[in-house]
């Protein structure tokens, strides 16, 4: 080949990319890819998903799908690593409407039909989410090709144990989870799936076993659960956090927790025992990033030292509202709690010995 062809060709393919930036082109058409997958529980537990052709750009106007079946008390968990979707609206890394461009939508089923968990494009990654029953499903959609885009990747997991990886699962509830001062005296528990969306139409219960008069303090250091406060009822489509000082039945005298809770508003929650029960439950139509939450077991002594430094007195607030509870009195005592008076004490001593030498003499 000559020179001269050569040139032609390299001013050629110049002209070329000059002339494809800023403009969609075909990525790779006449190559085959298989777009429709099934994933079950019983061949492998977890495991990646990615658009066709990644880390290369992916064809135009397909749709993937890629359903997700477990059984029994499995749920599917879909975290994604990589999101790099062709996006003309505007900023990809902060997207707005995805309505007419590349997109992902994931769905569950809820009482036998699909419900669509959200839709997700430009290049924002897709918070990490969780189904409600054992079967979800991804649906990755392209309009057009690109030469710049590499698409998407997730990881994916079918779990029995709701993305809550602290205390014991207990197996005589779907979601419920033991803590115990005899293993661990104080720790962190979170909503399902966090710092994910929690899943939705699932109720989770954490019950804690303290010992002899051990009680159970808590505080949300991050709490988000989509609800109308103060009440919270299911009225209102309201998801919830509520307390309990039974194993079984709602303690009419602890408020239900929803909405934002701000460093303001944050209080800490007590048991008025060693035994304590909180449940998490969502509803059907909304989901939100969930809370994560700090116990302690806490025996009394240790309670009245730390409330004594904190108020400069005994008194302290149960449950969420408060107990109306009078300040003790602070007066001084003894080591054995006596309230004796030491200077009354040692004057009258020092005059009795006075007394006696006198009398003495």
């Amino acid at each position: 080949m000559s020179w001269s062809r050569l040139f032609g060709a390299f001013v050629f393919g110049c002209v070329c990319v000059v002339f494809s930036r800023g403009k969609r082109l075909p990525a790779t058409e006449n190559q085959e890819f298989h777009c429709n997958e099934n994933y079950n529980s019983a061949k492998r537990k977890n495991g990646t998903i990615s658009s066709p052709f990644y880390p290369r750009s992916y064809p135009s106007d397909v749709t993937c799908r890629y359903t997700f079946q477990g059984v029994g008390r499995e749920r599917v968990q879909i975290r994604f690593t990589h999101m790099d979707l062709y996006y003309p609206g505007g900023d990809a890394t902060n997207p707005g409407d995805c309505e007419g461009t590349d997109s992902i939508s994931v769905h569950v089923i809820i009482s036998g039909k699909p419900a669509n968990l959200g839709t997700y494009c430009g290049k924002k990654l897709p918070p990490m989410l969780m189904s409600n029953e054992p079967k979800l499903i991804v649906e990755f959609r392209s309009v057009q090709s690109s030469t710049y885009v590499t698409g998407f990747q997730a990881d994916y997991s079918f779990v029995t144990n709701f993305g809550i990886n602290e205390g014991k699962q207990d197996n005589r509830g779907v979601c419920m989870f033991n803590f115990f001062s005899t293993k661990q005296s104080q720790g962190t528990f979170s909503s399902p799936n966090y710092p994910g969306l929690y899943p939705r139409n699932t109720e989770c219960h954490y019950l804690f076993y303290g010992r002899g008069k051990e009680r159970v303090h808590i505080t949300f250091p991050k709490f988000q659960v989509d609800g109308i406060s103060p009440k919270c009822e299911e009225g209102t489509e309201s998801d919830y956090v509520s307390f309990s000082n039974f194993a079984e039945t709602e303690d009419r005298k602890m408020h239900r927790l929803c909405g934002v809770i701000t460093e303001e508003k944050r209080r800490h929650i007590e048991s008025d025992g060693p035994f304590f029960r909180v449940i998490f439950k969502s509803n059907d139509v909304y989901d939100a990033e969930g809370f994560q939450a700090f116990f302690k077991f806490r025996g009394m002594s240790e309670e009245k030292e730390t409330l004594y430094q904190k108020h400069g007195t005994d008194e302290h607030i149960h449950g969420l509202e408060g107990s109306g509870a009078k300040p003790r009195s602070t007066r001084p005592t003894t080591s054995n709690g006596t309230g004796t008076n030491y200077p009354f004490v040692l004057l009258l001593f020092t005059a009795i010995f006075t007394h006696i030498l006198m009398t003495s003499t």
